[in-house]
This record gives C-alpha cells, sequence and structure tokens, in this order.
C-alpha cells in the first residue's frame, strides 16, 4: 500500500475513535461537484467537530489541507490585513468573493458528499499554486 494511502487509512481510523465536537451545524450546504483526486495533499490535518476553522492570514490558509466528516460545517476567517476570496477549484456552488471576505469577514458551508473539495485564493494564487487548500470530506 502506498504511505499516502496508509496514512488516509490511519486518519480515517484516528477520526472514527474519536468523538465529534459541539456546533450548530448551520450554513450553506455544499453541492458543487468534488475532485477525487488527493494526490499532492501531503499534510492533510484531520480535524474533528462538528465545525472546524480555517484561516486567511498573510497569503496563506491555516490549515490549508483538512480532512472532516460529511455533515461538518467549515468556517474561514480573514484574519489577515489583506482582502481574500475562497473559491472552489471545480464549479461554482459554494464560495466567497472579496467584497464579502475583506479583513475580519467570516465565511462558512457544510460539506455533506465524500469528496475531495479543492479551493483557492484568486487574489494570491492561482487553481494549484500561491494560496490553495482542500478539505477532504471522508467517513
Amino acid at each position: 500500500m502506498r504511505p499516502r494511502l496508509a496514512a488516509l487509512f490511519a486518519g480515517l481510523l484516528f477520526a472514527a475513535a474519536c468523538g465529534g465536537g459541539s456546533g450548530d451545524g448551520g450554513g450553506l450546504t455544499s453541492g458543487g461537484p468534488a475532485d477525487s483526486n488527493d494526490d499532492g495533499l501531503d499534510d492533510v490535518v484531520v480535524m474533528d467537530g462538528s465545525e472546524v476553522q480555517v484561516s486567511a492570514l498573510d497569503n496563506t490558509f491555516r490549515v490549508a489541507d483538512i480532512q472532516v466528516k460529511p455533515g461538518t460545517k467549515v468556517v474561514w476567517e480573514n484574519k489577515g490585513r489583506n482582502d481574500h476570496d475562497v473559491l472552489p477549484v471545480s464549479g461554482d456552488a459554494w464560495g466567497v468573493q472579496p467584497e464579502e471576505f475583506a479583513p475580519g469577514g467570516v465565511y462558512s458551508t457544510t460539506f455533506d458528499e465524500p469528496g475531495v473539495y479543492r479551493y483557492y485564493c484568486s487574489i494570491h494564487g492561482t487553481t494549484d499554486e500561491g494560496m490553495v487548500g482542500a478539505v477532504v470530506v471522508s467517513d
């Protein structure tokens, strides 16, 4: 088994063994296409709970690549000095434009379907370089 695949399975087992957190689970529900390809996602962080946080700060997403369970609400907060956006690489069913994600801005969406949802900031990157991230949704 490839090391990356083995790590993914280990993460899934770990996530299944851990309990969830609290949160209202509200927000928009994702309906856009997911990418089943997780190539290039070496440092995926397993995050537990019904709501998780990602910060946009100084031209990077922190934590950029996360793994969550279906039904998890992901909340992006612009904690930096610059305007940002959060755009899906595939489709347009979710995301936020710079006018709505200035410093201090908050955006959230709920990911219900398993898959890999790649995203980027078009101001500080492209679909595959710069300010990029991914939400891996897996049971």
